[in-house]
């Protein structure tokens, strides 16, 4: 058995804890955005330093972190710390159970503390941003570090 030591889907299920607790409900592409986004800050210009480190591949890590992402949204469902709602304006959704609201309130290790509080930031500039326009504004960050 291959275990993920970063990135896999028990770390992006407790970020996605992480994330639900400062929304109502997000959807994956959503997820995925403001994690990367929180994670890599200092490249956003929104931290002094990127809480995984300096990474000159952190880019290609948007479609394995996608699979995974899908892997701990499901074992959190599995869990019943997360529901899901389909709505025809915003598609899937998911949002944190009552019992998934309690674990995320329980986690206050340093990493859970600053990634709060990296992430809070992330929603004060982006959180109105649509799933599409986060991407972009990924894609043109990409273009940006490589020039």
């Amino acid at each position: 058995m291959k275990t993920k030591l970063f990135n896999g889907k028990f770390e992006l299920a407790l970020r996605i804890l992480l994330i639900l607790g400062q929304r109502k409900s997000a959807s994956l592409d959503r997820l995925l955005a403001f994690d990367f986004i929180t994670t890599y800050a200092s490249s956003f210009n929104l931290s002094k330093e990127n809480l995984h480190g300096d990474n000159a591949f952190n880019y290609s890590e948007i479609s394995s972190r996608r699979v995974m992402m899908n892997k701990g949204i499901s074992f959190l469902r599995m869990y019943k710390l997360l529901s899901i709602n389909y709505s025809d304006q915003n598609g899937y959704e998911y949002c944190l159970t009552d019992l998934g609201r309690s674990i995320e309130e329980k986690l206050d290790d340093q990493y859970a503390i600053e990634y709060r509080q990296v992430l809070s930031h992330v929603m004060r500039k982006y959180s109105r941003f649509s799933s599409k326009k986060l991407m972009k504004l990924i894609d043109s960050n990409l273009m940006k570090e490589l020039e």
